[in-house]
């Protein structure tokens, strides 16, 4: 990898420094997807804080990364709902899932899941668990309400990012194919980041949603992001939200003919980084997913790992890799345990120096103090003809 360019240009396509998503809040230090993980987040000023949405039985937009409950809530230990717990198979836009003796979001009412509370993931035993049990799962529209507070007293505009989970899942035995889809942009519209046209309204005449927070000034910039990327598409053509194309297990996008096909009408390319490091065909065959090679010769190719921004913003197509988690945690490249040959990031200041030489327009980040000073470092190199980290580590890289 060469030296960060001295130009004070980023290589993003807007030329300014890379957008910084808070995961899921601010996990690193509170519970995920807690309206206090969204404060942390505003607080360690990340640009965009994220929401993951899935809906209840009842028709409620629920904030949670999982389909199911029992990873991050308390909800084995509460007796009246243990007759929930199932298991259940669906599509989550790139093939089936399947998840046994679980509670599910989609099986409970909102007054079932305000039995919950909320706790670190235990895997991780350095994250504190000063809040564990404190906080319970908010809705769509609480976190929405909370993005416009921190936005009014902060004194600065944060974005909004939702992720839809698994439509097909939260679709199943509603009144029409897309209800879920076009819930979520009505409540987005609500409250004020969306522009939506050419949906069921009166399919969701018993949305009853609160006055939005005043807010002084401008809100901040909005995106919607699925993985199932028929719905993407839909998202495009029903608001005027820019959606967020996510992918890791589809072959065909990193080519020049994928990239062209979600360019038309994704304004954002979301892959797992590695796609950027060890590059796509390493990716797949390590995670055992198959391709027909005759349609990826046809799509001109898979496309190298450092020619994927540089060919994406051919496109006017932003990058947006995931996940940078807290310098505690495992990066997860292959290249760390031979799966890749070639650079390898061995701290997390390698790990984001690289993906903003490269140019990506957002990044997903856990931790969101380190990368907002490594951002801030990196800057500074731009405008300096002395560079402000050492480069020893670049030596080993292409």
């Amino acid at each position: 990898m060469k030296p960060p360019a001295t130009s004070g240009k980023w290589n993003t396509l807007s030329g300014q420094w890379p957008q910084l998503v808070g995961h899921r809040g601010e996990k690193a230090f509170l519970p995920e997807h807690t309206v206090a993980s969204y404060w942390q987040a505003a607080l360690e000023k990340a640009d965009y804080i994220e929401p993951d949405l899935t809906l209840t039985k009842d028709g409620h937009l629920v904030v949670n990364h999982n389909e199911w409950l029992g990873e991050n809530t308390n909800v084995a230990s509460i007796p009246e709902l243990a007759h929930l717990r199932t298991s259940k198979t669906w599509n989550d836009g790139g093939g089936n899932v399947t998840v046994a003796n679980e509670w599910f979001v989609v099986d409970m009412t909102l007054e079932q899941i305000r039995k919950l509370r909320v706790h670190q993931d235990h895997k991780y035993p350095w994250r504190p668990a000063h809040f564990d049990g404190v906080f319970g799962l908010p809705t769509f529209e609480e976190y929405l309400q909370t993005v416009r507070n921190v936005t009014q007293l902060l004194g600065r505009p944060y974005g909004v990012i939702p992720e839809l989970k698994s439509p097909q899942l939260y679709n199943r035995g509603r009144s029409y194919p897309r209800y879920f889809e076009d819930r979520a942009l009505l409540v987005l519209e609500h409250y004020g980041w969306a522009t939506v046209n050419n949906v069921n309204r009166s399919a969701h005449a018993d949305l009853v949603l609160q006055a939005p927070l005043p807010v002084d000034g401008a809100l901040g910039p909005r995106a919607v992001q699925c993985f199932d990327l028929d719905t993407a598409e839909y998202l495009a053509q029903h608001s005027d939200v820019p959606v967020v194309a996510l992918v890791q297990s589809l072959p065909w996008v990193f080519t020049p003919g994928g990239l062209d096909r979600v360019a038309s009408y994704a304004a954002i390319l979301s892959p797992w980084k590695d796609f950027f490091v060890a590059g796509a065909q390493p990716y797949f065959r390590a995670s055992n997913i198959t391709w027909d090679a005759a349609e990826i010769q046809n799509l001109g190719g898979f496309i190298q790992p450092t020619r994927l921004v540089a060919e994406a913003h051919k496109r006017n197509l932003a990058l947006s890799p995931y996940t940078f988690y807290d310098s505690h945690q495992d990066r997860a490249y292959l290249c760390q345990t031979g799966g890749a040959k070639g650079f390898c990031p061995r701290s997390r200041q390698e790990e984001l120096y690289y993906f903003f030489e490269l140019g990506t327009d957002y990044l997903f980040v856990e931790n969101i103090v380190e990368a907002t000073l490594l951002r801030s470092q990196f800057n500074d190199s731009l405008h300096s003809s002395k560079l402000t980290y050492p480069l020893s580590w670049c030596a080993h890289g292409p």
